[in-house]
């Protein structure tokens, strides 16, 4: 059952890009990745993966990783070791069996709720996104309010129209602001030099403990619960037939992010993995194989190669906030599928957890704490809490507040 590349496929080609173009500017802006480094070998890892899977398995950056980093704007020598780092912890794990005892330490509490942090953060970072930059690069006389009113002006169109069009309306529009950069002039195109994307990296084995705990153990429950055994229902459910041949298993999932990243870690790319929401994102609109996914890589390479990558800066800041915000909302909205008793109160201590100290691994902790020690025991039958809707009030009212602290006071002159 071999690719497929009509009509449908190319339509659902640039599904995915409504995450990975956000997070890609982001980790160019705060991190200094260089975009045509990431698109160029992002690109190879769909084109790989549309083979080997013949499935529209999307690729897509680490969230949680994605999230810390940009919070804490870490060097890009840190990213590229844990990406490497973080492909042989999940090889031993994927070839040793281990991942499938691990499932049910990682709940869907626990995941629901790091999907929650990892939402409110990024959005404050687009907050933070606008506020520091307005609405164009390098334009710092533009006010934050105008580029902040502008972002929250359109994140409700966007949606609206989400909703009620089945076109990705708003990755057309970005990528029409990409192509009007290209033709234009103001991103020069220039001659292929394929050599220039290779910045060899290796792990800085000094650094190995703090990137295991500030990157990698945060990560791992939501690659394990999202990236691992999510997809790999999503792919039985939505393409029962080609799933079944390929044997498609969280296991395989696994050992596929693991050397993906270790061949775009050592060549100085940023981690990837495997995503059930981009693989929704795929179905529906149209995916039916692997081509899809093979369309969207050839897409990167050749952006990166003729030196499109570039015009991703001219795209106005707030609509790719907005971008981000909104899936960042979708993120965040994922602790409503939980029962409103202990579930719903341990997602919750590791959601404010997360946005009030920005790590993660802490937050898993406290989740794992809250589940197993306190709640649990006393509410596990418990489906909703008498005192529930006065309890959400507290980290409802800290995560408008973090959120709120994004816009800094601008100092009077």
């Amino acid at each position: 059952m071999g690719n497929r590349f009509g009509t449908s496929e190319w339509n659902a080609s640039i599904a995915d890009l409504g995450t990975l173009l956000p997070l890609a500017f982001a980790l160019a802006t705060f991190n200094g990745f260089a975009p045509a480094t990431m698109f160029f070998l992002w690109g190879i890892a769909y084109i790989i993966s549309g083979w080997w899977f013949r499935l529209p398995l999307s690729v897509q950056p680490l969230k949680a990783m994605s999230v810390i980093a940009i919070a804490s704007a870490l060097p890009v020598e840190w990213l590229t070791g844990a990406a490497i780092m973080y492909g042989i912890v999940l090889l031993i794990l994927s070839l040793s069996g281990i991942v499938d005892m691990l499932q049910r330490w990682f709940s869907p509490a626990i995941v629901s709720g790091i999907q929650t942090g990892i939402g409110l953060i990024l959005i404050q970072k687009a907050l933070e996104l606008v506020w520091d930059k307005g609405l164009w690069l390098h334009q710092d006389e533009i006010s934050g309010y105008a580029g902040i009113l502008f972002m929250l002006l359109i994140m409700p169109a966007l949606y609206m129209i989400g909703n009620r069009i089945k076109w990705p309306v708003a990755l057309f529009t970005v990528l029409g602001f990409m192509a009007y950069a290209l033709i234009s002039g103001a991103v020069t195109l220039h001659t292929p030099q394929s050599l220039r994307f290779f910045s060899p990296a290796a792990v800085p084995w000094h650094l190995s403990m703090d990137i295991l705990l500030v990157l990698i153990i945060p990560q791992l429950p939501l690659t394990l619960g999202n990236a691992m055994y999510a997809a790999s229902d999503a792919c039985h459910r939505f393409w029962p037939e080609r799933a079944q041949i390929r044997k498609i298993t969280p296991k395989k999932l696994g050992i596929s992010i693991g050397l993906l990243n270790m061949f775009i870690g050592s060549l100085g790319g940023f981690p990837m993995c495997h995503g059930a929401g981009g693989i929704g994102a795929y179905k529906r609109f149209g995916a039916r194989s692997g081509g899809t996914v093979i369309i969207t890589g050839g897409m990167l390479i050749i952006l990166a190669l003729v030196g499109g990558a570039r015009a991703l800066f001219f795209i106005p800041v707030p609509f790719l906030a907005a971008l981000l915000a909104l899936d960042a909302l979708r993120m965040a909205g994922m602790i409503r599928n939980l029962n409103m008793g202990y579930e719903w109160l341990t997602a919750a201590v590791v959601a404010v957890v997360s946005l009030l100290t920005r790590n993660l691994t802490l937050a898993l902790l406290s989740g794992l704490l809250v589940e197993r020690l306190i709640f649990a025991p006393r509410w596990r039958n418990v489906k909703k809490l008498p005192a529930f809707y006065a309890v959400w009030l507290l980290p409802a009212r800290i995560a408008a507040q973090q959120c709120l602290h994004a816009i800094p006071k601008k100092e009077k002159t």
